[in-house]
């Protein structure tokens, strides 16, 4: 199994195991630059395996993964395979040859710490749309309950509550927001007008995948718990590109992925749901524990048989993210889109999609 020092040492970064490991920086031979530097990204760009003829724009839809993500997956992948025999069968928290029936509290206390929650809050998904769907299955609504959401949400975030109404007769409702959006508060007054005391589910992208808006959740999720409306937002494209503070925020539940901006494989997500909710949302896809409210995290997370393998890329892709610095990530990201941003709007022919309020703007720009 690799360790976090074995993982540190394949990417060849000695500076980004500075923080890990209490070593001056000033004792390296070849110190790390400083992210200022054109040349620390140079470096990190040098960590994933996209060869270097190649320029990738899409991170939206899944990013690039860094090489130690891939080694870890097809390490584990080896592992199973010449090691299975040795299974036990007795405690999957220790054997971790299939994921689902084990609580995975290493990774979902990596995720928690990311977007300042706790373990037992967060569940493991395979995707948002998993997350999404599970809210809008597990939340118990009556005929004429209205689920609110915008024009522009994802299908994947919002069919679940299609699925809802169609079936139980709650009512499936958009309010049209402009693109591009001009400002935070003309967000804000729209969904807020469009509030009834009928309103039950508040169903919102933090960032817009089609145009990189950031919505202003965190005062609509306060004026929504105000209404006693539960609050979900669809965090597909912010997990690794913006800070994330849930407790912040003050939303209900919250829906991310990995596969995007971490450089996580494929079919790594996760659901939080506020400690105050988890017992008031029904488990979608019923194992061994669906009613077992010891740990309710671990009640959404298990799901029958799963992909450890993934999970250890997920792993690896977390530590890597954490080595560099969040904070540095995200400013990066910004600097990109902002520096973007300004050259296309020097262009007269261009029309530019995302808000015109750069304080809504990331890493995201739509032409």
């Amino acid at each position: 199994m690799t360790t976090r020092r074995a993982a540190l040492k394949s990417i060849g970064l000695s500076a980004l195991a500075i923080p890990a490991f209490g070593l001056d920086a000033k004792s390296q031979i070849n110190p790390m630059p400083t992210s200022n530097d054109p040349t620390y990204w140079n470096k990190i760009r040098d960590q994933f395996m996209l060869s270097h003829d190649s320029v990738f724009f899409n991170p939206g839809t899944v990013g690039a993964m860094p090489r130690v993500v891939v080694e870890r997956m097809t390490q584990h992948l080896n592992y199973i395979g010449e090691h299975v025999a040795d299974w036990a069968y007795v405690d999957d928290n220790k054997e971790e040859f299939i994921s689902g029936y084990n609580n995975l509290m290493s990774i979902r206390t990596k995720v928690a710490n990311l977007i300042h929650a706790s373990a037992a809050e967060i569940a493991m998904t395979d995707n948002v749309t998993n997350g999404m769907s599970y809210i809008a299955n597990g939340l118990t609504l009556q005929p004429g309950d209205e689920m609110l959401t915008t024009n522009q949400e994802h299908s994947g975030g919002q069919s679940g509550f299609m699925l809802k109404a169609k079936r139980y007769g709650a009512v499936f409702k958009t309010v049209v927001i402009p693109k591009p959006i001009k400002n935070s508060q003309e967000a804000y007054d729209i969904i807020v007008k469009s509030f009834t005391p009928k309103t039950k589910v508040l169903m919102l992208s933090h960032m817009i995948s089609g145009s990189g808006a950031i919505l202003p959740v965190k005062e609509l999720c306060a004026e929504a718990k105000k209404r006693g409306i539960f609050t979900l937002l669809d965090g597909a494209q912010t997990v690794g590109h913006i800070a994330i503070d849930v407790r912040d925020l003050d939303c209900d539940a919250y829906a991310g992925c990995f596969h995007k901006w971490m450089g996580a494989p494929a079919g790594t997500g996760f659901l939080y749901v506020k400690q105050d909710h988890m017992k008031d949302v029904w488990t979608t896809i019923a194992s061994g524990r669906w009613d077992n409210h010891d740990d309710e995290g671990f009640r959404f997370t298990q799901r029958g048989t799963g992909n450890f393998p993934v999970l250890k890329g997920l792993d690896a892709s977390l530590d890597f993210h954490n080595e560099i610095g969040p904070d540095k990530v995200y400013a990066r990201i910004k600097f990109l889109g902002l520096r973007l941003r300004e050259g296309l709007r020097k262009i007269n022919k261009v029309k530019i999609y995302s808000p015109e309020e750069e304080a809504m703007c990331a890493g995201i720009t739509v032409l």
